[in-house]
């Protein structure tokens, strides 16, 4: 716990070598402290609870936090897309692995999207056609906000939008910079249909700026470590509750 107080995140790799102990041993102190609602689990390790409102990721450490179920999220929200659509995708490391998923499609896009890094992965990677609003860039992100980038986005008309945020509960999406939010609205107003696109850890908290009602999210897709109760609560607040398999078994599906 001295460990979590200055940390947010953990795997259970890091925590054994941290600590001197074997993995099993780190797994069932991780269940304890769950349990006693320390912690929140994660496939791979845990994050702390009770985060304030403000409480932002770093980018490197949002990088290197629930990896593998980011790339399941990413892979199921690429595989929706059809040729010829426009998609809006916002900022955040889910987002990168989107771009990726999304290269790995090979079939005609109009990509629009305010994050540098999102841009660069998509860049001449044909049939893929990017466009990347003005805007400053915030300092230690990938992206670019500002009344340059909202005011561009406000005249778009695109067929769907792949949303990234810090939190969401019952009420919506919240996230913690106005700048960025005050985008994220014009992105869904843009959009004919709006994906929430975030890890199970992010469930049941909330940031201090709300983006957009529940109720104008279509679509969430997030990875196995969503609890059973929450899967229905959710699931009776959008159209479409997605629960992203693991990478290994969409190999398997793929394989039968």
């Amino acid at each position: 716990m001295d460990w979590f107080s200055a940390n947010s995140v953990a795997s259970t790799q890091d925590l054994a070598r941290r600590l001197n102990a074997s993995i099993s041993t780190i797994r069932r102190d991780l269940d304890l402290l769950a349990s006693e609602g320390l912690l929140k689990r994660t496939h791979g390790g845990a994050v702390r609870t009770r985060q304030n409102t403000t409480y932002e990721q770093r980018t490197e450490e949002a990088k290197n936090t629930s990896v593998e179920e980011k790339r399941a999220i990413a892979k199921a929200a690429a595989s929706i897309l059809q040729p010829g659509q426009s998609v809006l995708i916002d900022s955040k490391s889910t987002s990168h692995h989107l771009a990726h998923a999304i290269a790995e499609l090979g079939i005609p896009l109009t990509v629009i999207t305010n994050d540098v890094q999102v841009a660069a992965i998509l860049a001449n990677k044909d049939p893929i056609s990017v466009v990347v609003p003005g805007g400053s860039c915030r300092h230690g992100a990938y992206v670019l906000l500002g009344e340059t980038s909202t005011k561009f986005v406000r005249e778009l008309n695109c067929d769907h939008f792949f949303l990234c945020t810090h939190a969401v509960d019952t009420t919506g999406p919240t996230d913690t910079s106005l700048d960025l939010v005050q985008l994220q609205r014009a992105m869904v107003n843009a959009a004919m249909e709006t994906t929430l696109i975030i890890d199970s850890s992010k469930f049941g908290s909330r940031k201090i700026y709300s983006v957009v009602p529940i109720e104008q999210i279509k679509r969430i897709i997030t990875d196995e470590g969503l609890a059973e109760e929450d899967r229905e609560k959710y699931s009776a607040l959008v159209d479409d509750l997605v629960i992203a398999p693991f990478l290994e078994d969409f190999l398997s599906q793929s394989e039968d």
